[in-house]
């Protein structure tokens, strides 16, 4: 049985899970973006059993902090990135509590998978998600995804390590325990 979270009161300010699953948008009406939120219980439910925890907004609240706003997400253009699926060590309520003037956590990683680069349709996206949700579950490959540009830390505008994940069409996927790794390692 899986958590639905309606409140961020519903999760611990030390709740420890392998990642946490953020659906990220603008906030308007737009396709790709709705069709994340309309499975969000499915993908909640799978994330539950599976050492992770999938988070959206329920009212839509704009945050912003250093790393994430509606415009800038770690340096790069969030009208490129928006909307997206963001994989992260930090724990919901980080957003909630910080704010610009709060250093940055030295163990902080992202992956983003920007939507746009990899659907046209809202159709795509549930493809999408359902393979990554399978490969979660099986602890697989992400074999679907290849890195498209990697950020680390203090280097550019880049407020913390990231990785930007985008379709693969050379074979060699995503390792799954990098992932885990890599949100670990310090």
């Amino acid at each position: 049985m899986g958590l639905y979270i309606q409140s961020l009161s519903n999760i611990p300010l030390d709740a420890k899970r392998n990642y946490f699953i953020y659906l990220l948008d603008y906030g308007w009406s737009e396709p790709l973006g709705e069709v994340l939120m309309k499975n969000y219980e499915k993908m909640a439910s799978i994330a539950a059993e599976n050492e992770a925890v999938v988070i959206r907004g329920t009212d839509r609240v704009h945050f912003e902090d250093e790393v994430l706003s509606w415009h800038n997400i770690n340096g790069e253009n969030a009208e490129e990135m928006l909307p997206a699926i963001l994989i992260t060590n930090r724990n919901p309520h980080e957003f909630r509590f910080r704010d610009k003037s709060d250093s940055i956590e030295a163990d902080l990683k992202l992956i983003f998978i920007p939507l746009k680069r990899f659907c046209k349709t809202t159709t795509e996206v549930v493809i999408l998600v359902e393979k990554l949700f399978n490969d979660i579950i099986k602890k697989k490959d992400l074999n679907d995804f290849a890195i498209s540009k990697e950020l680390k830390k203090g280097i550019g505008r880049a407020m913390a390590d990231s990785i930007i994940l985008q379709p693969n069409f050379s074979g060699i996927g995503f390792d799954f325990n990098k992932l885990i790794n890599y949100f670990t390692n310090k």
